[in-house]
Parts: structure tokens; C-alpha cells; sequence
């Protein structure tokens, strides 16, 4: 017997609150369930590729794992032929990159993990396009959220309370579902506790990890046999990344990256040096004579956060939480958004069985999916002494296995393509310990990332070198 507070509950109005990546593939798929569906955003919305105040590391090199491209091309058919009408570039990661981790090369192999590259700005402009195209979609950007709506027990959200930027006039907004896809300062933990609500637990893991992006202009004639290159931090001694990926324009996308407050200088000069101090010295010797496309951004994240809405003992119905507001990583992982694509999939799965008791479905289920990325980029931050008391039971053989299956894609074709696998979530991270990959790795003469640092030659992509 309903409640008689309780109102009706149907597929008519979903909102989503926030037009971050996570809130347009959410808001995508809820346009397949739902009569209408509205997306609410602080910012003033552009039709051009631009980056917005609520998105500040927009600037910085972005990357979309396979899986999380598949979901959001599921989402929205055509997306990926409108992304490269638009520039972006399709990379097969194991072949036509280059990638020094562990004091060694990746052997260069053909895979199945296609890399599709473009600045953030592109990626999300043509999403937005696509989700605004929907006749049942409205978009009411301008528009800052300032609470829930709510029956008077607090048990179900029935909406969203809105106003304009300097307006006192505030709008009500009701709906079945509400989503909150408001990015890392969400404030529903403290509605929920205004409503009587626990407070929601949060994981925090202090990385202090800061970034520095340029693009440049490729420089003509440049071939030097890859067409992105990637030299990771060697944690936890060098404790500095960089990377050029190719983007839309004919442009790199150039990010250097420092853990720990190790954050690249953002002057010319600096940059260089920083760039020239990585394990291996390519990146500089790429950019060198390259000429920038732009000025340098440099941002800063100081902790992955999660905020475990998992582990409430009770929630109201009606809303969902997805993307950083839910849970954050360390960016260098390039998670975020194929885990807030992992989130939206989630949605339309529980969604099957009806509107009543979803909250409780997907919030199971979102904790246990995001364990996974947030395993994979905590054990690797885990490495430095100054975290060290985090540390979980069995991370020495972690660390130890780890670097030896590095080293061992050097050399093995079958590793490269699962560590690719891995990487993307296409395979869970267990493939890395089966039977004939363990026992290679585990055989293999290590190589040490302690001797001197010296230039060394780059892979040849295996398929080329026939």
C-alpha cells in the first residue's frame, strides 16, 4: 500500500543534474526510458568546442578507454564516424604508440584496442550535440541547483529546486528520477544529512598530483615512427609522467605530470627541463624544435575521493548519484570517464526492473563496479613510502609481480595485448596472472630501474618491421 505522501511514480521526467561527461551519457540513456528527460548546468553552454569554468581540467590531455567508448557509442549510434569527421585520431595503442614503463620499452604489436584521441572540449561539444539533438531532451543550462524537492518524510526525492545566477526566484522542478552528476563538489552528501540522512562516508587518498598541458603544432615532415608516446613514472624513485597524444588540427596534446607536489613548472623553459628529467628524455627531444599551439594550463588534484552512497544503511528513492561525485581517481589512469560510462550503463541495467527500488539497486551495484578502477589506480599510488600505512595485505607481491609483467610486454606479445585489455577493462585485472603469463614473467631476467638513466632507441611496431 503507498504511502499516501508518496506520489505516483512514473517513466515521465528524469533530471540530471550536470552536463559533465558522466551527466551526458547518463542523460542519453535515460532519454530511452523516459517521456522527457532534462539536464540542469551551471555554466552558459556553447555550441563550439570550448572549455567551461565547471570543468577546469579541461585543458589538461584526456583519454577514453575502450570500454568506456564502447558504452557511450552504444548510447549514442554514429558518435564515433561524427568524432573523427571532427579530427579525432584512431590509435591502435599496442602498435602505433610507444610506451616506456619499468625501464623498458613495450614491444609494439597489433591489438584490438583502438584509442580514439581528441581534446576533452571536442569529445564532450559532440556529445552534448548529440544529446541535445533527442526531441525529448531539454537542456537548461545558466541554471545552478540549490536542493531537492522531496515528499515531507524525506523517503523519495521528487525533484529539483533551481535558480539563475544572480536571481533570488528560485524554480521547481519535479520529476520521477533525479540524477546527480555535479562532478567532485556535489553537495547531496550534506542535503542527504538535512534530511536526516547518515552522513556519507568518504575514502580519500592524498596524492597531491600536478599537471601541466600545451598543445603544439606537429612539426612538418616529423616521423619518428610513433604517433603517440607515453613515459610513465617509476615509482616510487622518478615520480614524474608525460605523454604526447595526437589530437584534432594536425596538434599534440602534451601533458607532464608529478606526484606529491613534484609539479612541472609552467614557463617554456621549465617545461622543457621537466620534460628532459623523465625516464627517457624522447618527449623533450620532440618538442624541442615543435612550436606551441597555446598557452601552457597547469592543474592540480590533491586526492582520489570516494563517497561510499554504497554503504548507506538507507537511501531515499528517486535519486542516483554518477561520475566524481560518486567516486574520483588520480587522472593520470585516464578512468574517469569510462568509469562514469560504467556508472551510466549500471543505470540503464537496473532500470530494467522499474523505477521502485532502483536507488538501492544501483547503488549496490555502482560500489562493486568501482572497485576495480579504484584498485588499480590506488595500488599503483601505494607504491610511495609517504603512503605506505594505506597499504594493503599482499602489495609487496603486487608490486613485485607487476613490474616483472611490465617488463616482460618488452618482449611478449600475448602480454602486451592483455595488459591492453586490461587497461581499457576489457578483461578484469586476474587475466594479468594466468597460468603461461605468470610463469613468464616470473622467469624473466628483471631488469633493474636503478641503473643510470641513457637514452635508448625506440621500438620498431612489429607488423612495419616485416
Amino acid at each position: 500500500m503507498r504511502h499516501p505522501s508518496t506520489p505516483e511514480v512514473s517513466n515521465r521526467h528524469a533530471i540530471v543534474c550536470g552536463s559533465s561527461m558522466a551527466g551526458l551519457l547518463t542523460a542519453g540513456l535515460l532519454a530511452r526510458n523516459f517521456e522527457r528527460v532534462t539536464v540542469v548546468e551551471r555554466d552558459g553552454l556553447e555550441d563550439t568546442p570550448t572549455v567551461r569554468k565547471g570543468v577546469p581540467q579541461g585543458t589538461q590531455t584526456h583519454v577514453v578507454l575502450k570500454r568506456g567508448m564502447d558504452i557511450a557509442a552504444a548510447i549514442y549510434p554514429g558518435l564515433l564516424d561524427d568524432l573523427q569527421g571532427h579530427g579525432a585520431q584512431a590509435l591502435d595503442m599496442a602498435l602505433d604508440g610507444v610506451w616506456h614503463v619499468a625501464g623498458v620499452w613495450r614491444k609494439r604489436v597489433s591489438s584490438d584496442v583502438t584509442l580514439y584521441s581528441m581534446t576533452r572540449p571536442l569529445f564532450e561539444w559532440r556529445v552534448r550535440t548529440m544529446l541535445a539533438a533527442l526531441p525529448n531532451v531539454r537542456i537548461l543550462d545558466r541554471h545552478e541547483v540549490t536542493g531537492f524537492l522531496h515528499v515531507p518524510d524525506g523517503t523519495r526525492i521528487t525533484g529539483l529546486k533551481v535558480r539563475a545566477p544572480g536571481s533570488t526566484e528560485e524554480t521547481h522542478l519535479e520529476a520521477d528520477l533525479v540524477v546527480d552528476a555535479s562532478g567532485r563538489g556535489s553537495r547531496t552528501p550534506q542535503w542527504l544529512e538535512d534530511l536526516g540522512y547518515p552522513r556519507v562516508k568518504e575514502t580519500r587518498i592524498q596524492i597531491d598530483v600536478g599537471y601541466a598541458t600545451r598543445l603544439y603544432h606537429v612539426p612538418p615532415g616529423f616521423d619518428a615512427g610513433w604517433r603517440s608516446l607515453i613515459v610513465s613514472a617509476e615509482l616510487p624513485t622518478n615520480r614524474r609522467f608525460g605523454t604526447i597524444i595526437p589530437v584534432e588540427g594536425n596538434r599534440w596534446t602534451v601533458t607532464l605530470c608529478g606526484w606529491l607536489k613534484d609539479y612541472p613548472p609552467t614557463d617554456h623553459e621549465g617545461f622543457l627541463a621537466y620534460a628532459r628529467s623523465l625516464a627517457q628524455p624522447h618527449i623533450y627531444e620532440a618538442l624541442k624544435n615543435a612550436e606551441p599551439a597555446g598557452p601552457l594550463h597547469s592543474y592540480r588534484f590533491a586526492h582520489s575521493q570516494w563517497r561510499h552512497f554504497e554503504r548507506l544503511p538507507r537511501v531515499p528513492e528517486g535519486l542516483l548519484v554518477v561520475g566524481d561525485a560518486f567516486c574520483s581517481f588520480n587522472p593520470i589512469y585516464g578512468q574517469g570517464i569510462t568509469s562514469s560510462a560504467l556508472l551510466a550503463e549500471a543505470v540503464g541495467e537496473c532500470l530494467l526492473q522499474g523505477l521502485d527500488g532502483l536507488s538501492r539497486r544501483y547503488f549496490a551495484r555502482a560500489g562493486r563496479l568501482l572497485k576495480v578502477p579504484w584498485m588499480l589506480s590506488t595500488t599503483e599510488d601505494f607504491r610511495l613510502p609517504e603512503l605506505a600505512d594505506l597499504r594493503s595485505f599482499g602489495s609487496r607481491f603486487l608490486y613485485w609481480y607487476g613490474e616483472r609483467f611490465q617488463q616482460l610486454t618488452a618482449v611478449d606479445d600475448a602480454a602486451v595485448r592483455t595488459f591492453m585489455e586490461v587497461m581499457h577493462m576489457l578483461k578484469p585485472p586476474e587475466a594479468i596472472f594466468s597460468p603461461g603469463l605468470f610463469w613468464k614473467a616470473l622467469t624473466r631476467r628483471p631488469v633493474s630501474t636503478q641503473l643510470p638513466r641513457r637514452p635508448e632507441p625506440l621500438p620498431v611496431p612489429v607488423s612495419k618491421a616485416a
